[in-house]
């Protein structure tokens, strides 16, 4: 294993699942989940990939399939990895990323339903649901152009990081060559000329437009519409729970299918939860939704990726059935 391709956030998030499994050894807090108490609870971000589980809740699927569902708002899978390890969540929305870096470095997590997946082409005032942004006076004019500029990123070495290399690559340009800067907010770091591009989220994207100073550059996806983020538990809740697990997953699937098919939906699940002006969340961009339970080749695409851009080392990679659950 080469440490150097791991970024500081990875290792917290290892170092923490490890220290939460030294924690139940001890007396501590111990994997109970649903078990104890007839209830799962599920760690979110407050982003729209949190839309399948909000749409669960709000529309009674979770109910229709014998769930009492607890919603936990986390900031990232670092947070959410020592409490589902600890015991105090049940599943936990992470990137694609997250769980098979995890699995390389000694922390078991399964993925048990699927998330948001890749986009088509921009559908909105030249927004996608990953928005590319560059100063109004800037001489990028296409993402090629991005391998020689500075771009600002929350973190490197991540599942965003992937799509922005991917894309760049895709476009013809070498995303080897990109200087990448961890900035805490990406949109300021542009504005005070510190970084040449960054990227946005919806609905932060179609909240800037007014914005005479920036210009969108182009929408990005993930190139090949793959599953980006997935719903993971521990093979211990797994085996423990099966019922729960098969009962989650069919909900979430669910959900993610009446997502894809009801227009307007989305909008109005998100603004339950996301704190913008209902407005912006009706003009917003959404992610699409994998309507099929996770299979080998959703992980294995993932895999690929990380392998392709030295995130890890094909003789680490877990296989593809170690990262799903019955498996």
């Amino acid at each position: 294993m080469n440490p150097k391709k791991y970024s500081r956030p990875f290792k917290m998030l290892v170092a923490g699942a490890l220290a939460a499994v030294a924690l139940t050894a001890c007396g501590g807090p111990r994997d109970t989940g649903a078990a104890s108490d007839g209830s799962i609870r599920v760690a979110v971000f407050p982003s729209f990939n949190a839309l399948g589980p909000r749409t669960a809740d709000l529309k009674g699927i979770f109910d229709k399939h014998g769930l009492d569902v607890e919603l936990v708002t986390v900031a990232t899978p670092g947070e959410a990895t020592p409490q589902l390890l600890g015991g105090k969540i049940d599943f936990a929305l992470m990137d694609m990323v997250s769980p098979i870096i995890a699995k390389t470095e000694g922390v078991d997590l399964v993925m048990v339903a699927p998330g948001a997946v890749g986009t088509g082409p921009a559908v909105a005032d030249g927004l996608g649901v990953g928005n590319f942004w560059v100063s109004a006076d800037s001489d990028i004019k296409s993402v090629a152009d991005i391998q020689n500029a500075t771009f600002g990123i929350p973190q490197t070495k991540g599942q965003l990081w992937l799509d922005v290399r991917e894309a760049i690559d895709q476009a013809g340009g070498d995303s080897s060559r990109t200087e990448f800067v961890e900035v805490p907010n990406t949109l300021a770091a542009l504005r005070s000329g510190s970084v040449d591009v960054v990227t946005t989220a919806e609905p932060s994207g179609t909240a800037t437009l007014g914005d005479s100073s920036i210009k969108v550059l182009d929408s990005f996806v993930n190139a090949g519409g793959d599953l980006s983020y997935s719903y993971v538990t521990t093979p211990a809740y797994a085996a423990r729970s099966a019922e729960s697990v098969a009962k989650f997953r069919d909900a979430i699937v669910e959900a993610n299918t009446m997502l894809v098919e009801q227009d307007g939906l989305a909008a109005e699940v998100a603004a339950t939860y996301i704190e913008v002006d209902p407005e912006i969340l009706s003009r917003a961009v959404y992610p699409k939704f994998l309507t099929t339970p996770i299979g080998e080749g959703n992980v294995r695409a993932a895999i690929d990726r990380m392998v392709r851009y030295d995130l890890i080392e094909e003789s680490d990679a877990p296989a593809p059935t170690e990262m799903l659950v019955g498996n």
